[in-house]
């Protein structure tokens, strides 16, 4: 039961991952791998691309 829950733990966060990556990306108007310039983000500190200072 510990092992279901943990794989389910770990498809949770692949998509999370994959909601944030998929707003970067459509905030960046299709730009990959482009630094964001907009700290005012709630996701800035998750941003897939970039500089993470």
């Amino acid at each position: 039961m510990k092992r279901q829950k943990k794989n389910d733990l770990y498809k949770e966060i692949k998509s999370l991952r994959a909601a944030v990556k998929e707003n970067c990306y459509d905030c960046m108007c299709g730009q990959k791998k482009v630094d964001c310039d907009n700290p005012d983000c709630p996701l800035y500190l998750f941003r897939p691309f970039g500089d993470k200072k």
